[in-house]
């Protein structure tokens, strides 16, 4: 079977963990002897990009014109926003061009992600190419123009003005197109839901990552002396919760046995090293992938998740039960369809950095244990039980509307 897999950016170009999912699971395919080709923006400037080939996955990148290139949308006035959006609420350049990729060669199934910069004016255009198009939801793109249903203040938005109401009612009417909405939460299902959109059908749909063949052995040599290590791994952003771990670490008695480990980058990079300066007890490791990364989890004790948004279904909570951490995470979106209060972590409310400070003693003068339950956590979100999982529903979709003629295969293997 030909997949057509489309996500805004992929790697190495990266922003999130939604890149990573798309990469896993396209290559999890490949290596299953489906055909897979991801769709994918660049900048202006790098075109014209010649098609390529990244572990078996064909990759295909263009600029779908607008004013700017999404992922350099950092720092533009607002004016140039807003004309980036009005052009993003359907973009024929993009439709054009995806057009011409779905007769390049025969495709059986459009599978999108983050459409921010192509619109879903390639929804449309697949329709009418008479193929399937299922759409994973990794955020509330379709719900608000910042994704993260949050206002200006980086509070949760309860009042959305005429101009998000407006957005909102287009998105979710483009929605329509869809065959299959798929979410890896309830929550952010029930969210849409709640909004108005009534999916033709839909599918819950749990991320995958792959899980450290070597884990058992790097739980064993986590080290049982010194300092309880805490880890915050992520964008360096307001929304992400660096200052409520901040304000946390801050509240701390002096004499508390832990250590801070803060890794990433984004805006708010200037005030953890301005932090980690003033307090020896919190370290910042800049951005961190690869071996380093791995490092970084071996070595930590306990994950922090302080996020301020409705998070869909964060992979940092996956990966931290594949390498033993327990979780302590605010009580926000779709963290606790992940984290099993008192067994694989600790919830708190979100913002409340005494509340989080609570916690964080509680681990380090060892009154709260926690069980290590996260292998089995960590199983149920293999990329194999996710890349099973898509392959049921497209074939499903294969038998409710037959693939175009010449596809790769008349249906999946099992």
């Amino acid at each position: 079977m030909h997949v057509l897999m489309v996500n805004n950016i992929y790697p190495p170009i990266m922003a999130g963990g939604a890149e990573l999912m798309v990469a896993e699971l396209s290559e999890e395919l490949v290596r299953r002897g489906h055909f897979v080709t991801v769709v994918s923006t660049c900048g202006p400037e790098m075109e014209p990009c010649a098609p390529a080939t990244q572990n078996g996955v064909e990759v295909i990148r263009f600029f779908p014109r607008n004013v700017y290139w999404n992922f350099a949308r950092a720092g533009q006035p607002r004016w140039r926003r807003l004309a980036w959006h009005l052009r993003d609420a359907w973009n024929l350049d993009a439709a054009r061009r995806f057009r011409a990729i779905l007769r390049a060669a025969p495709v059986d199934v459009v599978h999108t992600h983050l459409i921010d910069g192509f619109s879903a004016s390639i929804w449309r255009r697949a329709r009418r190419e008479g193929v399937p198009v299922v759409h994973t939801a990794h955020d509330y793109h379709l719900l608000c123009p910042r994704a993260f249903l949050l206002d200006r203040n980086w509070r949760i938005c309860r009042d959305p003005g005429l101009g998000c109401r407006l957005y909102r009612a287009w998105h979710l009417r483009t929605a329509a197109e869809l065959d299959l909405f798929v979410s890896p939460s309830r929550f952010l299902l029930d969210r849409h839901r709640a909004a108005g959109y009534q999916p033709a059908r839909s599918a819950v749909i749990r991320n995958g990552i792959p899980l450290p063949a070597d884990a058992a052995a790097i739980r064993a040599a986590r080290p049982a002396g010194g300092p309880v290590r805490f880890l915050l791994m992520c964008r360096l952003t307001v929304e992400k919760g660096v200052r409520v771990a901040l304000a946390a670490a801050a509240r701390m008695p002096a004499e508390a046995g832990f250590e801070l480990v803060i890794a990433g980058r984004g805006p708010l990079e200037d005030e953890v090293r301005q932090a980690a300066a003033a307090d020896p007890r919190i370290r910042f490791a800049g951005y961190v992938a690869g071996a380093d990364k791995t490092a970084l989890l071996a070595e930590a004790h306990h994950l922090l998740v302080p996020s301020l948004w409705y998070e869909n279904a964060p992979l940092a909570v996956i990966e931290a039960a594949a390498y033993g951490l327990g979780v302590v995470a605010s009580r926000i979106g779709g963290i606790p369809e992940l984290v099993r209060e008192g067994r694989t972590g600790l919830l708190f409310e979100p913002g409340d950095a005494a509340g989080l400070a609570a916690a964080m003693s509680g681990l380090t003068d060892g009154t709260i244990g926690l069980a290590d339950a996260s292998r089995d956590l960590a199983g149920l979100h293999s990329t194999a039980r996710m890349a099973d999982e898509y392959c049921h529903q497209y074939r499903a979709m294969q038998t409710e509307r037959p693939a175009r003629q010449g596809g790769r295969d008349a249906a999946l293997a099992a």
